[in-house]
């Protein structure tokens, strides 16, 4: 695990470090222009200098070891960023850093209202390339940036010209509109050309190549280039666009929005997974409202009212973490409210807000709503919810889950047959685990990193197999990093034909697409085609079946991972 943190100056000790270890990852990164780390060192002392501000990112992992930054400028007058560097520490593998970096970067500048994010990135033009040999690094980085939505402005003079402000590399200026749906207008790119060139170029007004590059933008709106470096998704069998019902949880998206740099489980998570669901046609159903009743079947009233107390005890931008964890007693309670989040949070990255509650609770109106619609016959339902909810227990929340929304629907459908929890998250869902450990109803099954090494440490061990009532009704198949499409579909094959010797019902489905590679909290290698084959391998249980979101925190990868993994599932079998 690691997070993503800004530092807004070198006045302390930790940000001095942070800002030295970043330093040390640019010279061995851009090694052929060394004298732009002395530029980011002093840009750090002054990081507002009116004109523009300077947004570093980095991001840390254990022991507070810089991993990989991000260095940008924000013009809060023109209301655009400039994305200058992004880098990995060279020396540590590759794990999702600079795909998380800059989604953080992103959703930074989304944040500030910026209207959109450019960059300079170098061209996949052989006819441009001095040195052929950086063509195939080229077009893996505009790969990189056109999954995440951003494309090279076409028409424009700009890689022709401007080159020279780039240490003589040709580079395509690549527009970014952070998801906002808002074209570039032609006065805007020139007038972020301007400020831009004159920073980056040192062009003045009066220069003859910045005339040049300013005339040679006429389109309004500014034209994007098409992609031309993402693989095409599979056709539909028959030609006709696929169709998916659905169900979200609307405005609590943005209820549930904690402004802490690095949080990854965020409103953006559910805007990237509709984007990328686009070429499928949705059709959303209306939240139904559930009795009390189905809450307090599956989760302990007292941690209801916890939870339900943070309405009452903090205010708005306000968080609760526990500091202290009842190891010695778990069964006294503390008495101050405060003091019981250590009693009900398995965990001290998950805080208690005003609005967790209210939320997390929309959540399982929306997972039930879903599963009312299977148990009235429809094939299949697909509950988008967060905050997601298979780490709480019936006791205890942690893990960014509040109450386990795909628990909560399978005990619904209980009561009408019987019912397969299946858990494809890259985490155990140990509370799904735990609140159906004695029961012989509710069949559990789940894919996960081996807890030895992955959140949340404590449970999915292979000889967890239920107690009581429930022994033998409870699989774990723990796996270990690296895990490619081939591992995974043979160890989900395991787990299918283990549920069909339970003869369910129905199926319901923890969808986690923290198990895709680059994922900032996943280790396995499962790309977006090995999603297709999920869903088709899911398809041919033929089960009525509901999908209920859980994980998956890299923006690139929900966009990809859902369309692939829907339309496997969509596909006649």
């Amino acid at each position: 695990m690691f997070r993503i943190r800004q530092i807004h100056d070198a006045s302390t000790h930790q940000n001095r470090l942070a800002v030295s270890a970043v330093l040390k990852i640019y010279r061995d990164v851009f090694d052929y222009y060394p004298e732009y780390a002395a530029k980011i060192a002093t840009l750090m002392k002054f990081p507002n200098n009116g004109d523009f501000e300077v947004v570093l990112l980095v991001a840390e992992g254990h022991k507070d070891r810089i991993l990989g930054f991000s260095l940008s400028f924000y013009f809060p007058d023109l209301h655009f960023g400039y994305l200058d560097y992004l880098a990995s520490n060279p020396q540590r593998n590759a794990r999702g850093y600079g795909g998380a970096l800059y989604e953080a970067c992103c959703e930074w500048f989304w944040q500030h209202k910026a209207h959109g994010l450019f960059m300079d990135v170098p061209t996949d033009d052989p006819q441009l390339l001095q040195d052929k040999s950086e063509l195939a690094a080229n077009r893996r980085r505009l790969a990189f940036y056109e999954r995440s939505g951003a494309r090279p402005i076409a028409n424009t003079a700009y890689e022709s010209t401007a080159h020279k402000a780039n240490a003589g590399a040709f580079t395509y200026l690549v527009f970014d509109d952070l998801e906002t749906g808002t074209p570039l207008r032609r006065k805007q790119l020139r007038a972020f050309l301007r400020r831009m060139l004159a920073i980056k170029g040192q062009m003045d007004a009066d220069d003859s190549k910045l005339k040049l590059i300013l005339d040679s933008v006429v389109d309004d709106p500014v034209q994007l280039r098409p992609a031309r470096h993402l693989k095409p998704t599979p056709a539909d069998a028959q030609g006709d666009r696929l169709s998916l019902e659905f169900v979200t949880t609307g405005d609590a998206q943005q209820i549930h929005h904690l402004k802490e740099t690095g949080y990854v489980e965020r409103p953006a998570r559910v805007h990237a997974i509709l984007k990328g669901l686009e070429p499928i046609t949705l059709k959303e159903l209306r939240v139904r409202h559930f009795a009390q009743r189905h809450l307090l079947a599956v989760h302990h009233r007292d941690l209801v009212q916890f939870l339900r107390r943070g309405e009452q005890n903090l205010g708005p931008g306000k968080l609760l973490y526990p500091n202290v964890f009842p190891v010695r007693s778990p069964d006294r309670v503390p008495q101050s409210w405060d003091n019981q989040a250590g009693y009900y949070c398995i965990d001290n990255f998950t805080p208690v807000t005003g609005n967790c509650y209210r939320a997390a609770r929309t959540a399982v109106d929306v997972a039930l709503t879903a599963a009312y619609r299977v148990s009235q016959g429809s094939r299949l339902c697909y509950a988008l919810c967060r905050p997601p909810g298979h780490h709480a227990e019936s006791r205890v929340f942690g893990g960014f889950c509040y109450f386990n929304n795909a628990a909560i629907a399978a005990h619904y459908l209980s009561q009408s047959g019987r019912v397969a929890l299946l858990d494809i998250d890259h985490h155990h869902g140990n509370g799904s685990q735990e609140i159906f450990y004695r029961r012989n109803d509710v069949f559990v099954a789940s894919i996960h990193g081996h807890p030895r090494l992955c959140y949340p440490y404590f449970s999915g061990y292979a000889q967890e197999k239920g107690e009581g009532a429930g022994h033998g009704f409870n699989r774990n198949y723990p796996l270990y990093p690296g895990v490619d499409d081939n591992g995974y579909i043979d160890t989900l094959e395991k787990a299918l034909k283990a549920i069909g010797k339970f003869r369910p019902d129905y199926l319901v489905l923890s969808l986690g697409f923290d198990i895709m590679r680059g994922d900032p909290t996943g280790t396995f290698e499962v790309s977006a085609r090995g999603m297709y084959r999920i869903g088709r391998l899911l398809a041919s249980t033929r089960l009525p079946l509901v999908v209920v979101q859980e994980g998956g925190y890299s923006l690139r990868n929900l966009r990809a991972g859902a369309l692939e993994f829907f339309q496997g599932l969509l596909h006649p079998v």
